[in-house]
C-alpha cells in the first residue's frame, strides 16, 4: 500500500484518516456509540480503501462460524461471559484482532515472542486467583492496547500481542463500577481498582476462548441477565441544580449539547427501570445490611454506571 500512497497523495491522505478513525474506536468504544455499529462501517471503510474488502468478510464470516458473533454481534456472544456494563470494551478487543491481523492496528507496545510465549503459558493458571489491574501490569507489562477509559471505576480490556500479524491476542476483561454510597460521601468503587473477571487467550469456538478468575466467575451473567443491548440515557445534572437539565439517547449527543452550551456539572449514564433493581440484576450490587432496598436506600441510590465531569461543556482532564 505504501507504493499507492507515494503515487495517489489523496489516497493516501484517506487512508491514514480511515487508520486513524479505525485505532480511535478500538481504544475509545464507548465515544462512538453503545453497540458496535462504528467497528463495523469504520473497518469496512478501512478495508475499502485498503483494497482489503474480501480479506474483511472473511474475517467477518469466520466471527459466525466460530460463535464469536450472534444475531445481536459480537457483543450478543460476549453476553453470557460478562456483565452487561463490561460488554463494549470486551467487543472492540475482537475487532482489535481482526485489525491487527489486517495490519492496521497501531500497537502501543509489541511484545517480544520471549514474552509473549510466558504469557501464552502463564496466563490459564494466574486468572485461577483473583487479579487486580496493578497486578497485570506488573505481572505481563503494559498492554499492546488498552481499551477503555483510564477512570479505575469502569471497565476496560487490555489486549497483548507481538508485532506479528499471525499471533493471537490476547484479551485480559476487567470490571469495576461505582458502589453504592450515601448521598454526600465521596465516590468509591466495589473494589479499590478494577479487577479481571476473565481473559480470551483460546483459539477455537469463542465459548471455549476463556478462562475465569473467581470474581469473574461469581459476576458472569445468568440466563435473564444476558441482554447486550440493555437501554441507556445519559443526563445532566448541573453543578448546585436542584434538578436534572438534559436527557440524551448517547453519549456523543450528551457531549455535543454540553459542548455547545458550555455547561459544568455532571453527564451521567443511567439504565432504563430502577438503578437499584438494575444493579442487583445485574450482579453490581449485592444487599448485605439492613437498610438495603429500604425506601429510602432505592431512592437514593446511584445508577453506578459510566459518567463524565464536565466544565465549561469539556470534560475534565
Amino acid at each position: 500500500m505504501s507504493s499507492g500512497e507515494d503515487s495517489d497523495p489523496v489516497l493516501g491522505e484517506a487512508r491514514r484518516h480511515h487508520l486513524n478513525q479505525v485505532n480511535g474506536v478500538l481504544r475509545r468504544p464507548g465515544m462512538y456509540g453503545r453497540d458496535e455499529t462504528a467497528e463495523r462501517l469504520l473497518l469496512e471503510a478501512m478495508a475499502a480503501v485498503d483494497g482489503s474488502l474480501t480479506r474483511w468478510w472473511a474475517e467477518c464470516d469466520r466471527l459466525g462460524e466460530r460463535d464469536a458473533s450472534s444475531g445481536t454481534g459480537v457483543m450478543g456472544a460476549y453476553s453470557d461471559i460478562l456483565p452487561a456494563d463490561a460488554l463494549r470494551e470486551a467487543t472492540a478487543s475482537v475487532y482489535a484482532e481482526i485489525a491487527h491481523r489486517l495490519g492496521w492496528l497501531e500497537l502501543d507496545r509489541a511484545l517480544s515472542a520471549a514474552e509473549f510465549q510466558r504469557l501464552s503459558t502463564d496466563i490459564g493458571g494466574w486468572v485461577t486467583q483473583d487479579r487486580t489491574l496493578s497486578e497485570v501490569i506488573e505481572a505481563f507489562g503494559p498492554p499492546s492496547l488498552w481499551i477503555g477509559g483510564t477512570n479505575p471505576f469502569f471497565p476496560k480490556t487490555l489486549a497483548y500481542v507481538t508485532a506479528n500479524r499471525d499471533d493471537k491476542v490476547i484479551c485480559l476483561h476487567l470490571w469495576n463500577a461505582f458502589a453504592d454510597t450515601a448521598p454526600d460521601a465521596d465516590l468509591r468503587g466495589v473494589h479499590p481498582e478494577p479487577v479481571v473477571l476473565a481473559v480470551r487467550h483460546r483459539p477455537g469456538p469463542f465459548r471455549g476462548a476463556f478462562s475465569f478468575t473467581p470474581e469473574g466467575l461469581r459476576r458472569r451473567p445468568s440466563a435473564d441477565q444476558c441482554s447486550p443491548l440493555r437501554p441507556v440515557v445519559w443526563i445532566f445534572h448541573g453543578e448546585h441544580a436542584r434538578h436534572a437539565s438534559g436527557v440524551f439517547d448517547t453519549l456523543d449527543a450528551g457531549l455535543a449539547w454540553a459542548d455547545e452550551h458550555q455547561v459544568t456539572g455532571i453527564l451521567a449514564e443511567y439504565p432504563h427501570g430502577g438503578a437499584y433493581d438494575v444493579a442487583v440484576s445485574e450482579g453490581r450490587f449485592t444487599p448485605s445490611k439492613a437498610h438495603h432496598g429500604t425506601a429510602d436506600h432505592v431512592a437514593s441510590f446511584s445508577p453506578g454506571l459510566r459518567h463524565i465531569h464536565l466544565t465549561g461543556g469539556r470534560p475534565d482532564q
